[in-house]
């Protein structure tokens, strides 16, 4: 049969929550010049890319977390 609706909202906010912190890590590589991403075109300084992406890399860590470990009813 197919998944139950509980396994696809689960499955979304893990995908969800790994692209959250991969586009995080890519805007912090980007604030500290390892990936020389040119952001000043979009109107974002390095100050404003820095906070966005360390927002966003811990909060996709925390849903990832929360996704991997809260507790789940066996399947029967």
């Amino acid at each position: 049969m197919g998944k139950s609706p509980a396994r696809t909202r689960e499955f979304a906010f893990l995908i969800s929550g790994l692209m959250d912190c991969l586009f995080g890590g890519i805007l912090l590589l980007s604030w500290l010049n390892i990936i020389p991403l040119d952001l000043t075109e979009f109107g974002l300084t390095r100050g404003w890319v820095g906070l966005i992406g360390a927002v966003m890399a811990v909060s996709g860590v925390v849903v990832v977390t929360y996704q991997l470990t809260k507790l789940k009813e066996p399947d029967q």
